[in-house]
């Protein structure tokens, strides 16, 4: 691979000459070049993570909604057991929103699998109106994205959103079939088994004025209350990014239900959550080759969709608990945090990887996680969970996808990559107030420095 100053040469240069001037239109929905700005700010109702043994075991394993014994799951194939944790996890969001199919005006799904199968088959189940959707491993942002804009715009009030993957599927179309016992690299990862979904609702409450314009008043973004520590509850101590990574378990809740915790403002209990904006990348191809180095493959488009998103909202890294890449995994992760450095963000002490998190490295994973799934189940489980319980105020969910197939990839081609960002944020305005009224007012992103002055 080139030098970090030739990759962040290239992402510059590629972007000079595709894209044109910074512009907003239709009243502030579009800030910079790349990102959509959700002025209603369309609300997470429900969320669900479904896991394989393999996932049961790691770090977030008290975190499932449910787990399986085996990948099989009672099923005669692989397929066929994804589609069963597709639709399990599509029920189960379901039946936390407090809502029926029926009450769903389009379910938004995508996978790994040739021709989207296992989503098409899950969307059969469910009856619902119904849009594929494919990125790889991107596909759970493109889905929360597509869904805010339409809940959002009011096309739509109530949106479903899914996402599956499994090791065998994977393993059986993208590289070699299981029983051969292939050796793998170090870069190698391992594609999750298990799925997530959410129910995204629109909400009518405008945001505060000046929210995209990129001022961002110091007093608008309003404060956690005094005690409740960075992230983790504990006053002073540093946030989450410090503790978890792969390994991390020590503060586990008990699992099951009781470990969503009771709470207010979303049928699911808990703070309730908000996506603000989008920022959908575009394809990046490095001429890597290599589909068992992915995470290296994906971290510069990784790297040019948080630039952009950055550089769009007028945030800097520290405005964020977290941004949480998809399944960049241990060398793409490394990759990453050097190429925003390059580009003028030193973000090391917010950055975390989903594919870090859901294993322990004494799993045999290789480099970390991959798969749909990967991004899909630690947002929807752990992510989600901490920010209704309120030790998280605001996140940026960038999944990464890397868009070869195993046709290009035998004729030789490069590994097409993307990027796709969502941010979320804890939305502590009490029903029936504006924004303003509350204690947490604007959102928008602004020059002056992050919470901790990056």
């Amino acid at each position: 691979m080139a030098s970090l100053t030739a990759i962040a040469s290239l992402l510059e240069k590629g972007r000079s000459a595709h894209l044109g001037p910074a512009r907003r239109q239709g009243q502030g929905r579009r800030a910079g070049q790349q990102t959509l700005v959700f002025h209603n700010r369309p609300r997470i109702a429900a969320a669900a993570a479904v896991a394989g043994p393999k996932e049961a075991e790691g770090p977030l394993g008290a975190y499932w909604d449910r787990t399986y014994p085996d990948r099989l799951l009672g099923q005669r194939s692989w397929e066929r057991a994804e589609r069963r944790m597709s639709l399990d996890a599509a029920v189960l969001a379901l039946e936390k929103a407090g809502l029926e199919p029926a009450d769903i005006d389009l379910h938004l799904a995508g996978d790994l699998m040739n021709q989207l199968t296992c989503a098409s088959f899950t969307a059969a189940e469910l009856d619902i109106p119904y849009l594929g959707l494919f990125a790889a491993c991107a596909t759970w942002a493109a889905a929360l994205g597509l869904g805010a804009l339409l809940t959002d715009a009011g096309y739509a009030s109530r949106v479903l959103c899914t996402t599956s993957s499994h090791h065998d599927t994977a393993e059986r179309q993208y590289r070699f079939p299981t029983e051969l016992g292939n050796q793998r690299p170090a870069t190698a990862q391992w594609t999750a088994t298990g799925a997530a979904a959410a129910v995204l609702v629109g909400e009518a409450r405008p945001l505060p004025e000046g929210w995209t314009a990129g001022e961002n008043p110091s007093e608008a973004r309003g404060t956690s209350p005094p005690d409740a520590g960075r992230a983790t509850g504990g006053a002073g101590e540093p946030g989450p990014r410090n503790r978890v990574g792969a390994g991390a378990g020590a503060d586990r809740p008990a699992g099951g239900a009781a470990a969503r915790g009771a709470g207010h403002g979303r049928p699911g209990g808990g703070l309730p959550v908000v996506i603000t904006h989008a920022t959908f990348g575009r394809v990046i191809d490095m001429g890597l080759t290599d589909p068992f180095d992915m995470g290296s493959a994906m971290a510069p488009a990784a790297a040019d969709t948080i630039r952009q998103h950055l550089q769009d909202t007028g945030r800097r890294p520290g405005d964020y608990d977290l941004i949480v890449t998809g399944d960049l995994a241990r060398y793409g992760h490394r990759l990453l945090v050097e190429l925003l450095r390059e580009q003028g963000y030193d973000a090391e002490g917010v950055l975390a990887d989903c594919g870090l998190m859901l294993y322990d490295a004494s799993q045999g994973v290789y480099a970390g996680g991959s798969g749909t799934a990967c991004s899909g189940m630690v947002s929807a489980g752990y992510l989600l969970r901490r920010m209704e319980q309120g030790d998280l105020d605001r996140i940026l969910l960038v999944c990464t996808g890397c868009l070869h197939s195993t046709t290009t990839y035998k004729q030789g081609d490069s590994l097409p990559t993307v990027a796709h960002a969502v941010a979320l944020e804890v939305d502590r305005v009490p029903p029936g107030t504006s924004p303003q009224d509350g204690p947490r007012g604007g959102t928008g992103g602004g020059t002056g420095g992050g919470r901790d002055g990056r």
